[in-house]
């Protein structure tokens, strides 16, 4: 084993605690009005966990050592459901943007109605 590997079990923990910061997130973006400034620094913070928790799935795979398919699988489904789940948030943020744009355009149409009168 190389030196410089991070050890399996120290993998392990990381990446219990990059799942728990995840789910928090996910769960404050599916609560968290779309207005609310604070989405923005919320999906950036998300961005950086996916990352670091692909490069630790990354490490495990890599790991000859680690045999424990049943981990991996578990890991698989965690991420098939995060997918989900942000998939999800996304696809409300986009109603609401879409929402907001059809209202931005029906105003702007009654304004110019209005300024012909």
């Amino acid at each position: 084993m190389n030196t410089a590997q991070i050890p399996v079990t120290e993998i392990i923990h990381q990446l219990t605690a990059v799942d728990t910061a995840m789910t928090e997130l996910l769960e404050k973006l599916e609560k968290m009005q779309f207005e609310n400034d604070d989405t923005d620094i919320l999906v950036f913070k998300l961005q950086e966990v996916i990352s670091a928790r692909q490069i630790l799935i990354g490490q495990l795979v890599a790991d000859s050592q680690f045999e424990d398919r049943t981990y991996l699988q578990a890991q698989a489904d965690k991420t098939l459901e995060f997918e989900h789940r942000a998939k999800k948030v996304l696809a409300d943020r986009e109603a609401l943007l879409r929402g907001l744009r059809k209202g931005k355009r029906q105003i702007n149409v009654y304004k110019t109605i209005d300024s012909n009168r």
